[in-house]
């Protein structure tokens, strides 16, 4: 008997894990993108393009080019204007559709500048590369 409750408690854990790994769902996209927008999950970053599927907990990074529009699949929306941050969230989203202004609330210009940096600098790294062998004048 102690044997089946054991081999049932090992299954039940298993079983667990594989649900907590399993792919987590999109909850919204990018329905329109202007100029230079940056999504980021995870570790991964990249260009905005329309209909790429965002996650919950997605950065989304406008600069000072950059509009896009994003649509969750339960109709909420938000729009950023250049220089704004998002960090996709359904209830956010519901939050920030109840505000008066109907905008999008971000953090101060000085935050939003620190995050427009570091994510400039991430693109500078990947578009340089590491070349720390060759020297710099090409000769």
């Amino acid at each position: 008997m102690k044997t089946c409750a054991l081999t049932l408690s090992l299954l039940l854990v298993a079983a667990s894990a594989v649900a907590q790994t399993a792919p987590a769902q999109p909850v919204a996209k990018i329905v329109t993108s202007e100029g230079l927008v940056t999504v980021g999950f995870q570790n991964q970053m990249s260009n905005a393009v329309t209909n790429m599927p965002l996650f919950e907990g997605t950065r989304v990074m406008t600069t000072s080019t950059g509009r896009v529009s994003i649509a969750f699949d339960s109709g909420c929306r938000v729009t950023l204007k250049p220089n704004e941050v998002f960090s996709v969230s359904e209830s956010e989203c519901k939050a920030l559709a109840a505000l008066p202004a109907a905008g999008v609330a971000f953090g101060t210009p000085a935050q939003n500048a620190l995050v427009l940096a570091g994510v400039a600098g991430f693109g500078l790294g990947l578009v340089g590369g590491s070349n720390d062998d060759q020297p710099l004048s090409g000769n």
